[in-house]
């Protein structure tokens, strides 16, 4: 139990890193050349979120509204490494490249679900399919390195686990 409990420790802070270098380069894709900008969202994702939250609770107050829609990226970032933290061993994640590589994996998984999925579900985003790929390399490598980043204290916790 208490090495689990690490895990999800060390899920949680590299879900966090993760979170933040993810939101702190997004501004930087907007330099890009246009042809690699990625798609925006016609929205943002998260006061999307809260929106249909309110609709099922009711309305919040615009503070906590607000606050609600600034946390969205970082409850999405966390959940991630939190779930590949808690499956580290059922997946015989023993190793810190193979940490690493999940990590690298999970970041595309969630470029897939994210731009194949529930974004163009709700209408936010075309289904990357339908997207030139060079305007999808960027978002997905930025969501490579995302999970690469997020699996760094679950590969260094977990190995120092192990030995």
């Amino acid at each position: 139990m208490r090495n689990l409990l690490l895990k999800l420790a060390a899920g949680a802070v590299g879900g966090i890193g993760a979170t933040w270098f993810l939101t702190r380069t997004l501004p930087l894709s907007k330099k890009l050349p246009e042809r690699l900008q990625p798609i925006s969202p016609r929205q943002d994702p998260g006061e999307f979120m809260v929106k249909q939250g309110e609709r099922l609770v009711g309305a919040l107050s615009p503070k906590l509204h607000s606050r609600a829609v600034q946390s969205m990226p970082m409850v999405y970032g966390v959940t991630w490494p939190l779930g590949l933290a808690a499956l580290s061993g059922v997946l015989g994640l023993r190793s810190v490249p193979r940490t690493l590589a999940a990590g690298a994996i999970l970041g595309a998984v969630v470029w897939l679900i994210g731009f194949e999925g529930w974004l163009p579900a709700t209408g936010l985003t075309p289904p990357a399919h339908r997207v030139p790929l060079a305007k999808n390399a960027a978002s997905l490598a930025s969501h490579v390195a995302y999970g690469t980043i997020a699996s760094l204290p679950l590969a260094l916790a977990g190995a120092r686990l192990e030995s």
